[in-house]
């Protein structure tokens, strides 16, 4: 990926798909694989987390290269190319129906534990917002992975008929390919928040290629909204973190924002699960993960009236990320 969209190199050339959705390099690979004796495989790197879904269900076997070989998040489609042909027994295979992160699980789950006491330290003045903390009969919805050209201004659709506020964690590439859509949610009076240039696993990342992440995707907001409106939250892809996470994003001015409900909407249970998943886990001062993007989002839209209807009904107020740290961290808003 780079700042102007897709970089795919094969021998002897490279593409460079601008300012498009997934679809567009993930028809043009399948286009590649038709054409390749043998198949094509395609690696990608941990800053990579929007390619290789699509590409696993298309069929085109996907290998991930971690560090030390990206170069800080980085790493050209070039290099990529030549550690496929020459060091793919090095490089990790991506089951089909898996997920970007696939084998390192408890290398995440290791670096979220070492993380708690800074987590702790940053959410005490409000440079972090994990879910859960005292605030009162207090909500806030989020969703991530978009915009999404059908689901997203579908959310907001439903958002407006019951007047409720939610925040938008955008990837940078979606906001480059759909800038319409991201000027609808400020149009809504939405909040915007960051998710990254490629749905990166940050704590890979080094300044240069942390900086890169998060700069282009403001960047790409500041462009669709026609202004420079700050934009003062992020959230990490896979909620991943580490202690110089957390103290890096601190520095850069932004809010570091988790979740303590995860309605699970990306594994597709149906809409009255995902509704249940929401209710059952709720408590005063919840971040609610969903997401509106980044697969078929039909049942999140299906879902989502009755999990607002079921949030009031259980004497819930639903409210911005602003409002939530207010009342968490009246010093912080």
């Amino acid at each position: 990926m780079t700042r102007e969209g897709y970089r795919i190199a094969v021998p002897g050339a490279v593409e460079v798909l601008e300012r498009c959705g997934v679809e567009r390099p993930v028809a043009r690979l399948a286009e590649l694989a038709a054409r390749t004796p043998g198949g094509l495989t395609v690696v990608v790197d941990s800053a990579n987390g929007v390619l290789d879904a699509p590409l696993g269900a298309a069929g085109i076997p996907v290998l991930r290269a971690d560090p030390p070989f990206p170069a800080d998040g980085g790493a050209a489609a070039e290099l990529l190319a030549a550690l496929g042909r020459s060091r793919s027994e090095a490089l990790t295979a991506l089951p089909p129906a898996g997920w970007t992160m696939s084998g390192r699980e408890a290398e995440i789950a290791a670096a979220d534990r070492s993380s708690a006491a800074v987590e702790r330290q940053l959410a005490a003045r409000g440079a972090v917002l994990t879910g859960g903390a005292e605030a009162g009969p207090l909500v806030a919805l989020t969703f991530d992975d978009g915009p999404h050209p059908e689901f997203t201004p579908q959310v907001l659709d439903v958002l407006r008929r019951h007047d409720a506020p939610a925040a938008f964690f955008c990837i940078g590439l979606n906001v480059l390919a759909h800038p319409e859509v991201v000027r609808r949610i400020a149009d809504a009076g939405q909040t915007l928040g960051n998710h990254t240039w490629s749905h990166a696993y940050l704590p890979d990342l080094g300044p240069v290629g942390l900086a890169r992440q998060l700069g282009h995707t403001r960047e790409a907001i500041a462009e669709a909204c026609g202004d420079d409106r700050p934009v003062r939250w992020l959230r990490p892809p896979y909620g991943g973190r580490s202690p110089e996470l957390l103290r890096a994003v601190d520095a850069s001015g932004l809010i570091t924002v988790l979740w303590d409900v995860d309605a699970k909407d990306w594994s597709r249970p149906g809409p009255d699960v995902i509704a249940e998943r929401v209710l059952s886990q709720v408590r005063p001062g919840s971040v609610i993960l969903m997401h509106d993007a980044g697969d078929d989002r039909s049942q999140t839209v299906a879902a989502l009236p009755a999990v607002i209807t079921g949030l009031r009904d259980r004497g819930y107020r639903l409210v911005s990320l602003d409002e939530l740290l207010a009342a968490v961290h009246p010093a912080a808003a």
